[in-house]
């Protein structure tokens, strides 16, 4: 779906796109937003990230010291501190991308993970997953409504040859029959079609958090990379995120609201959570 001039202007869709992306969304477990942001803004933020994602490794000893620690070879989980250009609104609760949310998941909806994939070349295939199974496992055989959903947003162009993720359509509405059906995925999506996240830097992706999906191998000469936050419905616990209190104070009230549950701290004390890769 390509977002119009007028739409990035007025921060909003008409009730007829509106429509549009709920269906595609609920239909596929996926939407993509095209020219949900200035190209000449990602790549800003790309070196920006770039340069906090090689401190974050270096501190940890280097790629080398996470072999066999990440969830796939040369896959890399990082938590953004909430600082500019990271925490900028427009990344934080895109207009667009909020009102769309609202829609899916209520006007309580929350923000509740806010981090990073990073694949670096020379990547494998991590395995097929899930990153949120149903609520009632097996005892409700139908799909319920969306409760969580991520937002991507690719730093880069995604491609076949960088690694553009591989999502398996529809699956977030297969209900598992047993827990053993929920790990063996493999099996079941080798009879089922898949597509790659083959999108643009500047755009955004919506994923419900149900579809199976994986990181595939990066076969080109630069780290392929995106921002992953998770949106959930109010009322779902959820883990909360620290904030700086700078960051908070210039955020919007819409930033605000989605946030609203986290923790606020001054900017001295505030220290952005590092991933624990065991010993």
């Amino acid at each position: 779906m390509e977002l119009t001039r007028q739409e990035l202007q007025q921060g909003q869709i008409s009730p007829e796109r509106m429509a549009e992306a709920v269906r595609t969304f609920r239909d596929t477990g996926l939407l993509v937003l095209d020219h949900a942001f200035d190209r000449a803004f990602i790549a800003q933020v790309r070196a920006a990230y770039d340069a906090e994602l090689e401190r974050y490794l270096a501190a940890l000893g280097g790629m080398k010291a996470l072999d066999g620690k990440t969830f796939g070879k040369r896959h890399i989980g990082f938590f953004l501190p909430l600082t500019m250009p990271f925490a900028d609104p427009q990344i934080a609760a895109h207009p667009v991308a909020v009102q769309i949310m609202t829609e899916l998941l209520g006007q309580d909806l929350q923000c509740s993970f806010y981090h990073s994939n990073t694949a670096y070349p020379g990547s494998t295939y991590q395995p097929i997953h899930r990153d949120s199974g149903f609520l009632f496992g097996a005892e409700m055989p139908v799909p319920h409504p969306v409760v969580s959903l991520v937002l991507n947003i690719p730093l880069c162009d995604f491609t076949e040859e960088n690694g553009s993720t591989e999502v398996w359509p529809g699956s977030h509405l297969m209900v598992d029959a047993s827990p053993e059906d929920a790990k063996a995925l493999e099996a079941r999506a080798a009879l089922l079609p898949s597509i790659r996240m083959n999108v643009r830097a500047g755009s955004l992706v919506l994923r419900d958090l149900r579809c199976w999906h994986r990181g595939v191998p990066n076969r080109s000469d630069r780290s392929r990379a995106m921002f992953a936050f998770i949106y959930q419905r109010g009322w779902l616990h959820a883990e909360t995120i620290t904030i700086p209190k700078s960051t908070w104070d210039a955020w919007p009230e819409r930033a605000r609201h989605i946030f609203r549950r986290n923790t606020v701290v001054e900017d001295a004390e505030y220290r952005p959570r590092v991933r624990d890769y065991g010993a």
